[in-house]
């Protein structure tokens, strides 16, 4: 009797064993694969705008879980920003990256740098036509 009892308490102390090592999921990534595949094979506004949308999805869902975005997200969706003339937008995003993942600091850097010129030259473009 006392090996049966010894048996079952050997038993449910592997199965908790077993259940207590599963991997914690440490980030979200949500969609991130299909949206960017649709992105490079597509290359049209309805794949970026889609692909955006899932950064942010990425980002709010994170905050929601209580995980951390994963590492270059916040700097993608800045640099997508970037390019379509949100510059304060990208610049706030390569900020977030760079305060989550200090290792990214230096590139970081650059790119704010980047997008700081990017927004002086389109304020002085607008102030010439304002003057013309």
């Amino acid at each position: 009797m006392r090996k049966l009892y010894l048996g079952v308490f050997f038993i449910v102390l592997c199965c908790l064993a077993a259940t207590g090592c599963t991997p914690q999921k440490m980030y979200y990534f949500g969609d991130y694969s299909n949206t960017l595949y649709s992105l490079e094979k597509n290359q049209d506004e309805e794949s970026l705008l889609k692909h955006k949308q899932g950064l942010e999805t990425i980002i709010t869902e994170s905050e929601t879980r209580n995980l951390p975005v994963p590492p270059g997200i916040y700097a993608e969706l800045g640099y997508l920003n970037l390019k379509s003339n949100n510059s304060k937008e990208a610049i706030r995003l390569f900020q977030a990256e760079s305060q989550l993942y200090p290792e990214s600091r230096h590139l970081m850097d650059r790119l704010i740098q980047s997008a700081e010129s990017k927004n002086d030259s389109s304020a002085k473009e607008s102030a010439n036509e304002d003057m013309r």
